[in-house]
């Protein structure tokens, strides 16, 4: 049963003004320091799964008799806890599903009262903010002149409330740091699931001569989900004298029990998931950080967004590691104390706000090392190419500021830089701002020969001889400096000879670009292109383009241009370099990636990035 939006009053650290949590989606992150309440929303929906797990009755309140203690009110006073809880609209029934008021047609809110004084807790609904039935018990037939008679299985909304209730209860799923995951568990409440229960269930799915895909279904899609958390090939799964079986490609093979905290929780969960893949589950998940490194946590965030979207996840955690997986299937949440010790949920949705939340949890950029990559290029023309490069050998997987980030050196302030700080003190270590760097230079060569000779400008080559004598004197366990450095110097010119020459002709001599007079007043003269195809332009290896370009001009008259208009030609495209490369990228596909080593280089670059 999907959910919209929660609202809840009076429980634990929410204060009569209460919470309120809008705009659900498919991850919802609630993330927080120690203390500041984040849990309590979980504990809460746990508490009334608890209460209400027996049958409910219809064509009435739904009155359930439970002790509530003082100390789970608001700073213990004993004030009545209240919940409003709106229904998603885009909830699917069947034909068999016997319900008035549905939710795609009216907004559908369940409400719920504890009242710790006489131990009772009430559940009731509204249809567009108005009460299905009042204290009297009298039911609602007429919504929009609020007319009460005495319920009957023939009036509108008769058995709504028990419906919409049970849906929502038999959604609720709660997976807390520690994991009811050994099949021997003691835990006897239903709203967990523990490995007993798990097995069990999966048992049936296998003995189920009638559908037998359904088995061989489960086991392809854990397998495959598990080997990409865990990054080692699980290669069989079975069910072995009622206990689960994993098979590793290395040869090992472990029981549930046998496994660790961290590997069968999440065999417990997504075995339960994928088993009710075709419910609306509402998943309570506390702290996975908790037994799992950041980066299965992340992945299995990522399955649950992408492969199991018919459920909404409510993850608490006062971990940043799940942070830059935000895209637009996320909502983020911020838990606070305020000063008189009650909780605030406020929405993270902008950047300063990403930041305060960040702060709150102590996170400094200097822990996080920034981006995974920083990309060091020597002006923002080159940035534009090499994005669009990514984007295409990613399939725009790689996301700019998160994944990679761009700094430029700017040509002769590569003689400033250096790898390490204990080369010297008066260089600037590139690593001081990511944990791996990646230097894209052009090589400036004027020929094959300089290419091939490794004849670089002076401040490139002094760079190159640095990160050699930094790699030699360096060497970890199993890495060197090369490992966290890699240059790569273009095997033309510059990093515009990698420009398909149909393509930059094209965009050069496009309107906005292509030069139609030089000159001023009395001193103005035509232009014109030699030619308008690009089979005529010649752009090779070692040429620059701006020089290229200006010698497919000449006077209107035909003539043949001077050396001062060539350079002023030439001085004008050079000055453009960002526009020419905004437009170009727009039309730029894989198709143009063929030129010399680029293909290459950015495949290398791509998987550097992902390591």
């Amino acid at each position: 049963m999907k959910i919209d939006s929660i609202k809840l009053c009076g429980w634990r650290s929410y204060d009569l003004n209460g919470v309120y949590i809008s705009g659900l989606k498919s991850i919802n992150l609630i993330i927080g320091p120690n203390n500041s309440g984040k849990s309590n929303l979980a504990k809460y929906f746990n508490y009334l799964k608890s209460i209400a797990s027996g049958e409910l009755s219809s064509g009435k309140l739904i009155t359930v008799a439970a002790e509530l203690d003082e100390s789970q009110t608001w700073a213990w006073r004993k004030d009545k806890i209240n919940c409003e809880i709106t229904l998603s609209s885009d909830n699917d029934f069947t034909m068999d599903d016997k319900v008035s008021y549905r939710v795609d047609e009216n907004q559908v809110t369940l409400n719920c009262s504890h009242d710790v004084s006489s131990n009772t807790s009430v559940l009731n609904m509204k249809v567009n903010d108005k009460p299905i039935y009042d204290e009297r018990n009298l039911i609602c037939s007429d919504l929009d002149n609020c007319k009460w008679v005495d319920p009957t299985d023939d009036v509108a909304g008769f058995s709504d409330n028990e419906f919409y209730w049970s849906l929502f209860l038999s959604s609720l799923v709660f997976v807390d740091p520690i994991r009811h995951h050994s099949r021997n568990s003691t835990n006897k409440q239903s709203y967990y699931f523990d490995g007993a229960k798990i097995i069990e269930e999966l048992d049936k799915l296998r003995l189920d001569r009638a559908t037998p895909s359904n088995w061989a279904g489960y086991k392809k899609q854990i397998k495959q989900w598990l080997t990409e958390i865990l990054s080692e090939e699980v290669t069989n799964i079975e069910i072995v004298d009622k206990d689960l079986s994993l098979d590793f490609k290395s040869g090992l093979s472990f029981s549930l029990d046998q496994l660790g905290t961290g590997v069968a929780q999440i065999v417990m969960l997504l075995s339960h998931l994928w088993i009710n893949k075709d419910m609306n589950l509402n998943v309570f998940l506390e702290e996975p950080e908790a037994n799992l490194h950041p980066e299965a946590v992340v992945k299995l965030v990522s399955i649950f967004e992408k492969e199991l979207v018919n459920h909404r996840f409510f993850i608490t955690t006062h971990s940043p590691s799940l942070i830059d997986c935000l895209n637009e299937n996320w909502a983020v949440y911020r838990t606070l104390k305020l000063p008189n010790g009650a909780s605030s949920i406020t929405p993270n949705d902008n950047v300063i706000k990403y930041y305060e939340t960040l702060d709150s949890l102590g996170v400094k950029a200097s822990q996080i090392l920034q981006s995974n990559t920083v990309l060091w290029v020597e002006g923002p023309s080159d940035r534009i190419y090499l994005k669009k490069w990514i984007d295409i050998y990613s399939d725009e997987e790689l996301k700019e500021g998160i994944d990679y980030s761009f700094l430029y050196f700017g040509g002769t302030n590569l003689a400033s830089f250096t790898a390490l700080d204990d080369i010297d003190d008066n260089l600037i270590n590139i690593l001081s701002t990511s944990r791996k760097a990646y230097l894209i230079a052009d090589s400036d060569c004027s020929s094959q020969v300089n290419r091939d000779d490794g004849d670089f400008k002076a401040y490139l080559a002094s760079m190159l001889t640095r990160l050699k004598a930094a790699n030699t004197e360096n060497i970890g366990l199993d890495s060197t400096v090369e490992d966290y450095v890699k240059v790569w110097i273009t095997e033309g010119r510059e990093i515009e000879n990698y420009i398909c020459k149909d393509l930059f002709f094209d965009i050069l001599t496009s309107s906005g670009f292509k030069r139609e007079s030089i000159g001023k007043g009395s001193e103005r003269k035509e232009l014109e292109l030699k030619s308008t195809q690009s089979s005529n332009f010649s752009f090779e290896k070692f040429d620059s383009f701006d020089k290229a370009i200006s010698d497919c001009y000449q006077f209107g008259d035909a003539t043949q241009l001077d050396a001062s208009s060539l350079n002023n030609i030439a001085l004008s495209y050079a000055n453009k370099k960002v526009p020419i490369a905004k437009a170009l990228v727009d039309k730029l596909d894989k198709t143009h990636c063929s030129m010399f080593d680029l293909e290459n280089k950015i495949k290398h670059l791509v998987e550097f990035i992902r390591k």
